[in-house]
């Protein structure tokens, strides 16, 4: 019986001197924070014209337009502070010509506004087309004091279904 003790006690000063190198000093194992991934979803039904000269329809569900012409759709997130990883673009475009997205990060304040990030479709069939960039710079937005907003340029014949943005905070 005491050769059990014995071995038994240098087990557990093993581990008790083991123990402070994996516990935090709160007590727990210290983690790294997780960033929390969200998307929102631009409907057509959110894009609205930047001028009067354009021939559309915006049924809701899509926004088409006869005469070409650039629409407009703010940013709204749930928290104040994003970073944009990726923005995705759903639209027809079998003319020729692309459709193009621009995301802006504009500053009220200061009468100054960045474009962070754009992609375009390709001339193609698919219906919707889908197009995808990660490529965006500056990608933190600061809603306390920055506006985003998306541009799209139709042409005539095209129609655009929506806009899905994925964000982390």
């Amino acid at each position: 019986m005491k050769q059990t003790k014995r071995l038994g006690v240098p087990l557990l000063v093993t581990l008790l001197v083991a123990l402070p190198l994996s516990v935090g000093a709160g007590g727990a194992a210290a983690e790294a924070p997780r960033a929390t991934t969200g998307s929102i979803m631009i409907p057509a039904a959110a894009f609205t014209p930047s001028s009067n000269d354009w021939e559309y329809d915006n049924s809701g569900l899509d926004l088409i337009t006869s005469t070409g012409g650039n629409f407009l759709a703010p940013l709204s997130f749930p928290v104040p502070v994003v970073n944009i990883r990726r923005i995705i673009l759903y639209a027809l475009d079998n003319t020729g010509a692309a459709v193009c997205l621009t995301l802006y990060r504009s500053s009220p304040a200061t009468d100054h506004e960045v474009l962070a990030s754009w992609t375009c479709t390709t001339d193609s069939t698919d219906d919707p087309q889908v197009v995808s960039t990660t490529a965006i710079n500056p990608k933190a937005v600061n809603t306390a004091v920055q506006a985003p907003y998306l541009w799209v340029n139709l042409g005539p014949g095209h129609a655009l279904y929506g806009v899905k943005v994925i964000y982390s905070y």
